[in-house]
C-alpha cells in the first residue's frame, strides 16, 4: 500500500543536498555544515544512512572541501569544493 508520497531518489536527494551545501557556503563560508540540518526538511524520507552515503558520492566527486567529513551519530558534515561550485555554476544538477 502507499502511502501516496514518492520516495526521492538517491541521486535526486544528492542533488539537493549538493545545491544546499552550495547555498549554504554562499551564507556563511566559515562553517562546515550538517548534512541533517541541512535536509532537516527531508528527515521523513530518508533513511538514517542517507548522509554517510550522500558523503561518500560527493567525496568522490570531488565536490567536498578536504575539512568535510562524517560526524557522529550518522551525520556528516561539508563544505563544497571549487570543483562542486563549478558544478552547480555549470548546471549538471538540474539536467
Amino acid at each position: 500500500m502507499s502511502s501516496g508520497i514518492d520516495a526521492p531518489t538517491f541521486d535526486g536527494s544528492v542533488d539537493l543536498l549538493r545545491e544546499r551545501i552550495g547555498l549554504a557556503d554562499d551564507l556563511d563560508d566559515a562553517t562546515i555544515h550538517s548534512f541533517k540540518e541541512l535536509m532537516a526538511d527531508q528527515a521523513d524520507v530518508l533513511p538514517d544512512h542517507f548522509y554517510g552515503r550522500a558523503f561518500e558520492e560527493l567525496q568522490v566527486w570531488g565536490h567536498l572541501a578536504n575539512a568535510s567529513h562524517v560526524a557522529n551519530g550518522r551525520d556528516a558534515r561539508g563544505r563544497l569544493s571549487a570543483d562542486g561550485r563549478a558544478y552547480l555554476r555549470s548546471g549538471a544538477a538540474g539536467e
